[in-house]
């Protein structure tokens, strides 16, 4: 691996760490919590996206428009979701983050 690669791959590390500790900044609060619980019923993040569309008498079709539009907001509850679930670290250790490549 190169110089300039290697320099990309720990200012990546280091932009994703501080995103991951801002994110849990914000939302560890209850407040945060509070917002975040109301992002996922109105994305409905547990539910699933392709619902029913009664279509006619004893017809029911799917709305792949719909679903495409909701499967969209719940990727941003999800992405949220995940950055809360991540290993946190101090800022003051985000200028010497651990890069960890394996060769397979």
């Amino acid at each position: 691996m190169n110089e300039a690669t290697q320099k990309r791959q720990t200012e990546n590390a280091k932009e994703r760490q501080r995103l991951i500790n801002a994110a849990k900044r914000v939302f560890a609060s209850e407040d945060g919590q509070r917002v975040l619980a109301h992002l996922e019923t109105t994305f409905r993040v547990n539910e699933r996206v392709f619902t029913p569309v009664r279509s006619g008498p004893d017809l029911y079709a799917y709305d792949a428009i719909t679903a495409a539009l909701t499967d969209g907001g719940r990727a941003v509850i999800i992405e949220i979701k995940r950055l809360l679930d991540a290993p946190s670290q101090g800022d003051a250790n985000i200028e010497e983050p651990t890069l960890k490549v394996t060769k397979q």
